[in-house]
């Protein structure tokens, strides 16, 4: 028999729940998804003055002035859509008639499937200074989330017509290869260099579309540790070439900085993109420095940019002295296409593009310019406790002849699917070809013999090529699965980068580029497939 000490037993679950409840100095209001009051607590019902009868199962419009509701559900949207909160400071009806300056924080309530299914609003009352000085604080962060959020909408279109655009590059390259090479077996030198002008062109054409999907952040990442010092090391010497004599390049970086997990090659294109942006801020010469430094943020400093997280970070500012910018130049800035520059100067993605590469990196990007005072750019990179590695290098294989296999090849655009086919058949595979994901699964099951490798695009209609790899290796389990495409998102891990088991060819591809990864699926083949889950 057990000897009672006179303890209570501590609450458990939702009778803890309510005890916190219960127990908080500050207002506490639950709504769901149309805004509907779910509970109250307290410190509710004493700062508002109603009791909780009377606001449970009443529309949160009770207690907001009527210019606020609609902005309470835009608030939902942006939250739903994963936009960052805030505090800020608001008006809220007393049960008397008169009006609250209160302080509002406000979290997403989500279920065990983390759906959002309403928010958590928590009140408190403030005095007026406190209520200006949020004010104003809440006007900045406002206006950088309206404009991270017009960001995200060229983001969307910039990668759309980028995937877009790679298929079509993809075909000209590839009929370009196809006419030098019947050029070549002819002895047809003129029609050959021919070609090689619209190979030449398709390449100028496929780096503005990397550039747009670097911007839209759908560009194929590979990260890992590494030292941001030893990266502007490396590629001083190339910046000093590109920015030329009459600009005074001067390097400080700080020692033993912490590390930060990125893809080098995008870092380098960042230092690029910014040298010669600032090169053509100063034609007649001046200054560029390149500084690198620890900082640590606050919740302070971080709550005043949309999507910046306190913590650690390394910082990177890059400033010249050059012509600067006024107000409205640098609040279009990062769009893509914009550009102050003459006609036939520049295309307007190199800051795009610099934007692109450091947001998907999980940093900030900040410009400080005026007029006749030259830029400053200040970007800010998480760090990570890793140790910095060196680029993965494989072990080098004597060249094997490619092996014929059965490939199943998705792709939804008739030109490229008549290019893969081609290059295919010519290597000596056998292919069937599909026009999208059901007609594929058709093939599929109508086929009795062994398909080494499923070759899917990754965005297609009516079926995603994730989704069509998990229906064809659960009946398959012994395929491979190649994806194609320039807009890799939909393959994507959480964090942007390519998961360890999927394989990709980048549009627009080469011939050899193709076939090289279709022998890399085959190679691959001697190890356990992985489950569809993992594809």
């Amino acid at each position: 028999m057990g000897v009672s000490h006179g303890y209570a037993t501590p609450p458990q679950g939702d009778e803890l729940l309510r005890a916190m409840m219960r127990s908080a100095h500050d207002a506490i209001v639950a709504v769901d998804r149309d805004l509907t009051v779910l509970s109250v607590n307290p410190a509710a019902e004493e700062l508002f003055g109603y009791p909780a009868a009377e606001i449970i199962g009443h529309a949160l419009d009770l207690l907001i002035p009527p210019e606020d509701a609609a902005d309470q559900r835009t608030l939902l949207e942006l939250v739903d859509a994963g936009a960052p909160l805030d505090r800020f400071c608001a008006q809220r009806r007393h049960r008397d008639g008169h009006w609250l300056p209160v302080m509002v924080t406000m979290s997403p309530l989500r279920d065990w499937c983390d759906r959002l299914v309403g928010l958590t609003v928590i009140a408190r009352a403030v005095s007026e200074r406190e209520r200006l000085e949020s004010s104003l604080r809440s006007q900045h962060v406002e206006a950088q989330l309206q404009r991270t959020q017009r960001l995200e909408g060229l983001g969307q279109l910039a990668g759309g017509v980028a995937h877009d655009f790679n298929n079509l590059i993809a075909v000209i390259s590839n009929y370009a290869t196809f006419i030098a090479e019947a050029a070549a077996d002819h002895g047809l030198p003129e029609i050959a260099g021919d070609a090689a002008q619209i190979t030449k062109a398709a390449k100028r054409g496929a780096d503005l579309t990397h550039q747009l999907l670097a911007f839209a952040r759908r560009e194929v990442v590979r990260p890992r540790p590494l030292s941001l010092n030893d990266v502007v090391t490396d590629i001083e010497q190339m910046l000093r070439r590109s920015i030329g004599e009459h600009i005074a390049l001067v390097v400080r970086l700080t020692n033993d900085l912490p590390a930060i997990t990125a893809d080098p090659g995008q870092l380098d294109q960042v230092l690029v993109n910014l040298a010669v942006n600032a090169r053509d801020a100063m034609p007649r010469g001046g200054s560029l420095s390149i500084e690198t430094c620890c900082i640590d943020v606050d919740l302070e400093y971080a709550g005043a940019r949309a999507h910046l997280r306190p913590g650690r970070y390394v910082r990177l500012r890059v400033s010249d002295t050059g012509a600067g910018m006024p107000p409205e130049v640098i609040e279009r800035a990062f769009e893509p296409f914009y550009t102050t520059k003459p006609a036939g100067k520049g295309t307007g993605l190199g800051l795009a593009t610099v934007y692109g590469i450091v947001t998907a990196s999980g940093g900030d990007l900040n410009i400080y310019s005026e007029p006749g005072m030259g830029t400053t750019f200040t970007i800010l990179l998480p760090t990570t406790d890793a140790r910095p590695t060196g680029p993965a290098t494989a072990a080098e294989a004597e060249p094997i002849a490619y092996r014929s296999a059965t490939i199943l090849a998705v792709e939804d655009e008739p030109a490229l699917r008549d290019v893969l086919n081609r290059i295919l058949v010519s290597a000596g595979h056998e292919v069937m070809v599909a026009s999208d994901g059901p007609a594929a699964l058709t093939l599929a099951a109508g086929y009795d013999g062994p398909i080494d490798v499923l070759l899917t695009d990754v965005v297609m209609p009516h079926m995603l090529g994730k989704d069509l790899a998990d229906r064809f290796t659960a009946a398959r389990p012994g395929a491979r699965v190649l994806f194609m495409s320039g807009y890799a998102r939909p393959v994507l891990a959480s964090q942007g980068t390519l998961d360890p088991d999927v394989t990709l060819v980048e549009k627009p591809f080469t011939k050899s580029q193709l076939l090289d990864a279709v022998q890399q699926c085959l190679d691959r083949r001697l190890a356990p497939a992985p489950s569809p889950a993992e594809v």
